[in-house]
């Protein structure tokens, strides 16, 4: 019996596997896929793998307290104007000392409550505990800082 079970005869079938392999030989003469004089049993492989994604495109999450990061001296006179009540305010040469003492962490914080108000409502206006209230609760839930100064 035939093994597929379409051909008549065994006979029939041999006669097609001959005539598949001389017209399999013949296309093959005109294929650019592999040349003529190689006749390695492996194959081809005919589908496209596209490259991995760079590294750039990864997503990083870094420590948000690892990055640098400054503010400017009137951002920080801003800040304190907002925070502390009363007439004594660091000058700018007070605040860049005083900077120097705040985590990154706290200088980002600074720079987003000073965001909340423009500066000429800052002076004219009389002071709030709205903002003091914000950086006391900052403080209380931040947790622990490492400070390293170098001077």
């Amino acid at each position: 019996r035939s093994r597929c079970g379409t051909f008549p005869t065994l006979e029939a079938e041999a006669n097609y596997w001959c005539i598949a392999a001389r017209y399999r030989r013949h296309l093959a003469q005109s294929s650019a896929r592999r040349p003529p004089h190689e006749t390695s049993e492996i194959p081809l492989v005919t589908y496209y793998t596209p490259r991995l994604l760079p590294q750039y495109r990864d997503v990083r999450h870094p420590d948000e307290g690892s990055s640098e990061f400054s503010i400017s001296t009137k951002t920080f006179c801003k800040w304190h104007r907002m925070v502390f009540r009363g007439p004594r305010h660091p000058t700018l040469a007070q605040a860049a000392v005083r900077m120097k003492y705040h985590s990154h962490r706290d200088l980002k914080e600074m720079q987003r409550i000073a965001r909340l108000l423009p500066d000429e409502q800052v002076l004219r206006r009389p002071w709030s505990p709205k903002y003091s209230k914000l950086w006391k609760r900052w403080l209380d839930n931040k947790g622990p800082d490492i400070v390293v100064v170098f001077e």
